[in-house]
């Protein structure tokens, strides 16, 4: 019987559209396009998630990727809380879910530095149980001992856990540790996968 329901943030609770984002801030398909390779596409865009790299060598690293672009890329840098913005459907889910008895809680890959920037559009938070952010733990999804370092930090037993990701590698993740796990394509999917889930 799923008891607890664990949500990734990212592209399931709230929006992370690198592109769109980019784009939002009225820079010309070069210029944009350049902002993107140079923060999104480095390998260290990663590393943000794990949080062993101090936050204030990002910004530099990211503007010598294209120093030509330099005044744009901090820009998009600075001001990148606004990428993320809630869902539609993330609160009424949230609220019904919870109000339905269910404990809830999340599980995301995060870096500090837009974790700090968009905490306050994370409306949904006080609805949670709990939660675990990679950057304050020092590990990212899908690696195994992230799942077990929250099944054990809320004593929770795998059989009685559902996992909602965007992406297949964090939920067979979830899996290889004994939860279920629904992969996050949208909302009508996956609402009617975990009602499925919730019934049996």
């Amino acid at each position: 019987m799923i008891k607890n329901i664990i949500f990734d943030i990212g592209r399931v609770l709230v929006t992370f559209d690198p592109i769109q984002y980019v784009n939002s801030l009225g820079f010309d398909e070069e210029t944009a396009r350049a902002v993107v390779g140079a923060i999104f596409h480095d390998p260290l865009w990663i590393e943000t998630d794990r949080g062993v790299i101090p936050v204030d060598e990002f910004e530099e690293a990211f503007v010598a990727n294209a120093p030509d672009y330099e005044p744009q890329i901090r820009e998009a840098y600075r001001k990148m809380g606004r990428m993320i913005q809630l869902m539609p459907h993330t609160m009424p889910w949230v609220k019904a879910l919870k109000e339905r008895g269910y404990r809830l809680y999340v599980l995301s890959n995060y870096g500090e530095y837009l974790f700090l920037k968009s905490k306050d559009r994370l409306d949904f938070m006080p609805y949670m149980d709990g939660a675990v952010i990679s950057y304050q733990i020092q590990m990212i999804k899908p690696d195994r001992e992230i799942y077990e370092y929250l099944l054990k930090k809320y004593d929770l037993s795998p059989e009685e856990c559902v996992f909602i990701d965007d992406r297949p590698e964090n939920v067979e993740g979830a899996k290889a540790v004994g939860m279920s796990g629904i992969q996050f394509e949208n909302f009508e999917q996956t609402s009617g996968e975990l009602e499925k889930m919730l019934k049996a």
